[in-house]
């Protein structure tokens, strides 16, 4: 790929999650834009719940910069942002799930110290996520989304500013050797990689799954290489099933063990009520291993899971339907077929160099749109709120230089008390994901160049 003009981006992200699939896209993403040319500086908040070492010994990287809010507040989480853009001093900063990075840039074009280049990058498919753009869209130059859908409903948030919405898709590393052991007919091998959380992940349907292909008399095991919230909740579920025997837990794994678990599984089981990806189904169709998952919203714009053609879909929660289309893979004709146009679809779209080339052009795109003025949303920003007594004696500005001052600290209960990645509220998520789901299914314009790479071979 040609390199580009050298241009710098600062990323502000959060640490507390270093073994999801948005922190696997910036270990891939930041050395690739440097390979293009560009400057990047990742920029990890800290905290009780925010463990940079504990992130870079997973990825590391070696420009970083920590950025610490030393009292908690929402004031200091302002202040500590804008710190670190302000020294950093780059053409772009990219957000990633950190709210106060909104409020931070205001101040920095209010005060005309800086013409830097506010970028959101969207990772899921939320109201609360959207509403926080409508609410900034007077300062957010672009949105680079990783769906097709993300992309078109950002567009309203945007006030209509399609131009401004742009798409850049995750990528994946194709396997040097494709050694997967032998297919066994006598036993379905199920992997289920990633979060284990029900409200997007759903994955109180693997005990039911389970049961209905022993139902059909059907031997499996299932693998779950992942952790998450309702893991407790999961095993559980498993006992009063009665299939935890067929369960093995693998925990997280590192990128070697995980390729393993891709060569000698079945397929891989995907669940989930939404995605914007996700990697690891790209990351099975590049190992060559057979996708059955639910049509999550999400799936429909993207057009890379086409039932039949390079994987098998089931509606969402219909558990029959998914044991049925687990027990298709049981014809080896079927699954080549699958599999094969699998790895087309990965190869013309979903690549490392196809990933970082499309990210560095939106980027590049952020940069050529006309300067927005500051002040011009019809919607009012949600500031920091007050964060107690002194905010309320002194107000925000005095009252945070004097808690820093006396060093008075907040302590969080969870990592998105501690830095959020919104200010808004989901008041119905259910009606929200509904009406994602029909603008799902409206096929974009030009869906026949994505539909290039499903032709059987």
């Amino acid at each position: 790929m040609a390199r580009q003009v050298n241009k710098s981006i600062l990323f502000v992200a959060p640490s507390a999650y270093p073994f999801g699939g948005v922190a696997d896209w910036l270990a891939y993403l930041l050395p690739g834009l440097e390979s293009l040319g560009w400057t990047c500086s990742l920029g990890l908040v800290v905290g009780k719940h925010h463990q940079v070492n504990r992130y870079l010994d997973r990825h590391p990287f070696r420009r970083v910069r920590q950025i610490v809010n030393p009292t908690g507040s929402p004031e200091g989480r302002v202040r500590a942002v804008q710190c670190a853009i302000e020294s950093t001093s780059p053409d772009v900063v990219a957000t990633i799930n950190i709210v106060d990075v909104y409020e931070a840039v205001r101040r920095i074009r209010q005060r005309g110290s800086s013409n830097v280049r506010l970028v959101t990058t969207l990772h899921g498919l939320q109201d609360d996520l959207l509403a926080d753009i409508a609410c900034n869209r007077d300062i957010i130059d672009a949105v680079i989304s990783s769906n097709r859908l993300s992309q078109s409903l950002v567009v309203d948030s945007l006030g209509g500013g399609d131009t401004r919405s742009l798409y850049a898709p995750y990528g994946v590393a194709l396997p040097a050797h494709l050694n997967r052991g032998p297919d066994r007919t006598d036993c379905i091998r199920l992997l289920y990689s990633g979060r284990v959380e029900q409200e997007q992940k759903r994955v109180l349907d693997l005990p039911p799954l389970l049961s209905a292909l022993r139902r059909h008399g059907r031997s499996v095991q299932l693998v779950i290489a992942g952790d998450g919230p309702d893991a407790q909740r999961l095993k559980d579920a498993f006992a009063s099933a009665g299939v935890s025997d067929c369960v093995r837990w693998a925990g997280v794994l590192n990128r070697g063990a995980l390729a393993q678990q891709y060569r000698e599984s079945g397929a891989l089981i995907i669940t989930s009520d939404w995605e914007t990806g996700p990697i690891v189904a790209w990351e099975a169709m590049a190992n060559r291993l057979p996708v059955v998952s639910s049509a999550y919203v999400g799936a429909g714009r993207e057009r890379a899971l086409v039932d039949g053609q390079n994987c098998l879909l089931f509606p969402v929660g219909d558990i029959e339907a998914a044991a049925a289309k687990v027990m298709e893979l049981q014809d080896c004709t079927r699954r080549n077929r699958l599999t094969a146009n699998a790895y087309q679809t990965v190869l013309a779209r979903y690549t490392l160099d196809a990933s970082v080339k499309a990210w560095a052009d939106a980027f590049g795109r952020a940069l050529q749109l006309p300067s927005l003025p500051c002040g011009t949303a019809l919607a009012s920003p949600a500031l920091p709120p007050l964060s107690g007594r002194l905010d309320r004696l002194l107000g925000v500005p005095l009252g945070e230089t004097v808690r820093a001052t006396l060093g008075v600290a907040y302590e969080h209960a969870s990592a998105g008390a501690e830095w959020p990645h919104t200010r808004q509220s989901s008041p119905d998520a259910m009606a929200f994901l509904a009406k994602a789901a029909r603008v799902d299914r409206q096929l974009p314009v030009d869906s026949a160049s994505s539909d290039a790479s499903l032709r059987p071979v």
